[in-house]
């Protein structure tokens, strides 16, 4: 290796890694170690209490009383796992349809593309009136549809670009066998996009996992995300680093599992299956 792409590799690991080194320390820090100057890499008195109270309603510097923070963390599983499967089978009903059927034309796909040209905050408030009038914005339902509606664009054009790489006269083949053209779709073409449906799955949670604008718009009473907490803890930095760092093992773990399929599935359909 050239010494000036060494170089270069060893600065992105360094703007990669440097952020989640300070995160995962700073969680371990005590309060009054957040206003040291100089700034503290490592902390002087490391502490598990920050953990403790993501977890157990404690009391602030100030005095005042700290809810605790598992019910976001709760609410950020089942609203992001509820909204990515919606989007992804919606998706991929969308991507048979256009890819298969050539359903609405050449310029269909951009049609739905065009749903996300829109900043989040665009859409937030006009979406939250309407969401509030149904009645359902003080529970889960309306903040799965809002994300499920809003990342429906991306699973489809991801998806639409794996059944592509599936030759049609696959399935052809398999219906002048005596395949309906449904199965056909899910017992012949699903098998062999499988690495790109686990990168479409990865993909989706991990946007509506970090989601941050619409669940400040959207999210009511106790239920909220682990973003739109996040924003609650700003006076309790120890509190919000330990929140943060605990955000971060669903998506490794769920990475771990479907990695596999990953290095195939993020190539975008440039490698078959």
């Amino acid at each position: 290796m050239h010494p000036v792409q060494y170089l270069a590799l060893v600065a992105a690991l360094l703007f990669a890694l440097v952020p989640l080194f300070w995160l995962v320390s700073t969680s371990f820090k005590p309060l009054f170690e957040f206003y040291l100057l100089p700034l503290q890499w490592l902390p002087r008195a490391p502490t598990l209490e920050n953990y403790h109270n993501v977890f157990y309603p404690y009391i602030d510097p100030a005095g005042w009383p700290q809810s605790s923070s598992w019910r976001a963390i709760v609410a950020s599983g089942v609203v992001a796992g509820s909204a990515t499967c919606l989007s992804v089978g919606a998706g991929l009903m969308a991507a048979f349809a256009i890819s298969r059927h050539r359903a609405g034309g050449s310029r269909m796909l951009l049609y739905i593309l065009s749903f996300r040209m829109a900043p989040p905050m665009a859409v937030a408030i006009p979406v939250a009136v309407v969401i509030s009038t149904v009645g359902i914005r003080d529970s889960f339902s309306g903040l799965i549809l809002v994300y499920a509606a809003y990342t429906v664009p991306i699973s489809t054009l991801m998806l639409k670009s794996f059944v592509d790489q599936v030759p049609a006269e696959i399935e052809e083949a398999a219906m002048m066998d005596g395949m309906s053209r449904w199965q056909s779709h899910f017992l012949v073409t699903l098998p062999l996009m499988r690495s790109g449906l686990a990168a479409t799955l990865l993909f989706i949670f991990i946007i509506c996992w970090g989601e941050g604008a619409l669940a400040l718009a959207l999210s009511a009473g106790h239920w909220v995300t682990i973003p739109v907490q996040l924003v609650n803890k700003v006076f309790s930095p120890h509190v919000q680093g330990a929140l943060a760092v605990l955000a971060l093992p669903p998506l490794l773990i769920l990475g771990f599992l479907i990695q596999p399929h990953l290095s195939r599935g993020f190539t975008f359909g440039a490698l078959r299956n």
